[in-house]
């Protein structure tokens, strides 16, 4: 590995470890003063900032699909059986028009351009067009773009990818059922039984007040922020375009710190809306800058590696 690779590396890693600390900083601030900061920052009804939290989910679901055409021209192009050729394209396209129809229903969910179209929100045709028009293209412009990369463990730097993007999904998901915290904007509307709840405190009875109020159980799925953590993935979504895309490597430092910036418009626009307590927003993105240290090092590793083949 030439110095001015290893140097990118150690320069990403101490950018993530400062990110890491600072998002450390304002959850522990949160902690104490969710509720201050939530009132004081609340506009439910800013178009300008609904339109920019719509994109926070944009980059964790189109990178995939984008980085599984890249590996579907590697395996084309593979030294494997023919047999084996079959069933591992077949796995990429599948898991491209998967992750594609997902993407599709994130990006038009209540919390994303729903807010702004409501119509859009699981509606299964829209989805299905939003994927077309938005997401599916870019499964063969990785294809085309794989065919100039000489890089012999590019199939290994995807492959490693592609787990922690599945890592923040799944951490998303799990913790926020785990806590059933309400959400600001829900809060202030003054249900009886439905108020402040620190994010150490689980909720309970969600589902019965949901039945009640005819709330929507999303109202109670506050902490973590998603937003966050894919928002924030981006730091480690933006340097892997270097792989197919020469000219970004001498820059990947500054892709990494535009993922950062990225990550915390995302972040202080769902406090705004009142989708999130700043505790939310922080503690969502610390997981994903946690993966994005994980990704950092496995990068390391696999370039390391490289310079033994």
């Amino acid at each position: 590995m030439s110095k001015s690779l290893k140097k990118e590396y150690r320069e990403q890693l101490l950018f993530n470890v400062i990110v890491l600390l600072f998002f450390g900083v304002l959850f522990f601030a949160g902690t104490f003063l969710d509720e201050d900061v939530a009132r004081t920052l609340f506009s439910s009804n800013n178009t300008v900032v609904a339109v920019i939290t719509s994109f926070g989910a944009v980059p964790f679901f189109m990178a995939p699909v984008l980085f599984l055409g890249v590996l579907y021209e590697r395996t084309v192009h593979s030294d494997r059986g023919k047999a084996v050729k079959v069933i591992l394209c077949i796995i990429c396209a599948v898991l491209a028009l998967f992750v594609g129809f997902v993407g599709g229903g994130a990006i038009t969910d209540r919390n994303s351009f729903a807010m702004l179209f409501p119509s859009a929100y699981r509606n299964f045709p829209i989805i299905a067009v939003v994927s077309i028009i938005f997401e599916y293209p870019l499964f063969f412009v990785g294809y085309h773009f794989a065919k100039k990369s000489q890089d012999k463990l590019l199939a290994q730097r995807i492959i490693g990818l592609l787990i922690i993007l599945l890592l923040a999904f799944i951490a998303m998901q799990g913790l926020k059922y785990t806590f059933n915290r309400p959400r600001y904007r829900t809060v202030v509307l003054g249900y009886d039984g439905i108020g402040f709840v620190p994010w150490y405190n689980r909720f309970e009875g969600a589902s019965e007040y949901s039945e009640l109020y005819g709330i929507d159980g999303d109202e109670f799925l506050s902490f973590p922020s998603g937003h966050s953590i894919l928002g924030v993935s981006t730091m480690y979504i933006l340097p892997s375009l270097s792989w197919i895309f020469p000219k970004l490597k001498k820059h990947q430092l500054l892709l990494v710190m535009t993922g950062f910036m990225f990550g915390l418009i995302i972040m202080f626009t769902r406090i705004i809306l009142g989708a999130h307590y700043l505790s939310d927003v922080s503690a969502g993105a610390i997981i994903g800058t946690v993966l994005s240290l994980a990704y950092t090092i496995i990068q390391l590793r696999i370039s390391l590696k490289q310079d033994k083949i």
